[in-house]
């Protein structure tokens, strides 16, 4: 009898030490960015060949899938995250595969590559079934994160096989190329920043259910080949109604003081 009572008591402690090993610890969480999609729009500063550079809205994207075509506006470049990244505590480092998925720009004034003085556009050879524009992220988790409460930094890095056409983005090719970019020491959060259009399944809700799993950068990147290229953008958003209304009312300004101008010169 007692042997069989200390058998029970040593299956019984084995359970119990199976059962506390294979839950997780209450101090030990993942942190995790799902993977989704950036939708950036160029800003001053970007340049190609020491000419500057502007965005070309795409307007609307397909994502495919049950996502399917959206509206996205004065976006001009859209980044994929290809994979989730996952650490297993705060202050760590996970790299994802990423790809850039569209990038239309064109020529702020008339150059030449080639074809004659006009305006330039940049496209992605994907576009035109080329190779693809892959690169990675590398996303820092802040030591203060927590898995709700997701912050940090990242760096990027990206080969762009590109092509410069004339007149359109659809015009003549002048040139094919790549250029590596890369960037670093970009902030982001799981948190959108304001006026940012949100879509779901594509950065916004990620996980489904929630935003505490998403990624977005909060400050300006730049991208950069030294003595080649400069990419500077940021995250697509709209303006807010105070900003607009102060615009508005600028431009307002602007007009009356052109027509009194005007006037004054017509006397």
């Amino acid at each position: 009898m007692r042997i069989s009572s200390i058998r029970r008591g040593v299956v019984a402690l084995a359970l119990v030490a199976v059962s506390i090993l294979a839950s997780p610890s209450p101090g030990r969480a993942d942190l995790t960015v799902d993977k989704g999609y950036d939708l950036l729009v160029t800003q001053d500063g970007t340049n190609f060949m020491g000419v500057p550079f502007t965005g070309v809205p795409l307007n609307t994207f397909d994502f495919g899938g049950m996502i399917g075509v959206k509206n996205v506006g004065v976006t001009d470049t859209i980044i994929q995250r290809l994979a989730d990244a996952t650490v297993t505590s705060a202050g760590m480092s996970a790299m994802v595969s990423a790809q850039i998925d569209a990038l239309q720009l064109e020529s702020a004034t008339p150059t030449d590559f080639g074809l004659g003085v006009g305006f330039y556009f940049i496209t992605l050879q994907s576009a035109r079934g080329g190779p693809a524009s892959t690169g990675n992220l590398t996303i820092t988790f802040d030591p203060g994160a927590t898995p709700t409460n997701q912050f940090g930094t990242f760096s990027s890095f990206f080969d762009v096989f590109f092509d410069i056409r004339l007149g359109s983005t659809s015009g003549p090719i002048a040139l094919s190329s790549d250029l590596t970019l890369s960037s670093s020491g970009n902030a982001w959060s799981y948190l959108a920043p304001p006026g940012a259009v949100k879509i779901d399944g594509v950065n916004n809700n990620l996980n489904g259910t929630t935003n505490v799993n998403d990624f977005w950068p909060t400050s300006t990147i730049t991208e950069m080949h030294p003595g080649q290229g400069v990419h500077v953008v940021r995250p697509f958003a709209v303006p807010e109604p105070g900003t607009l209304a102060l615009s508005v009312l600028g431009s307002l300004c602007l007009l009356v003081h052109a027509r009194r101008r005007a006037g004054g010169a017509a006397v």
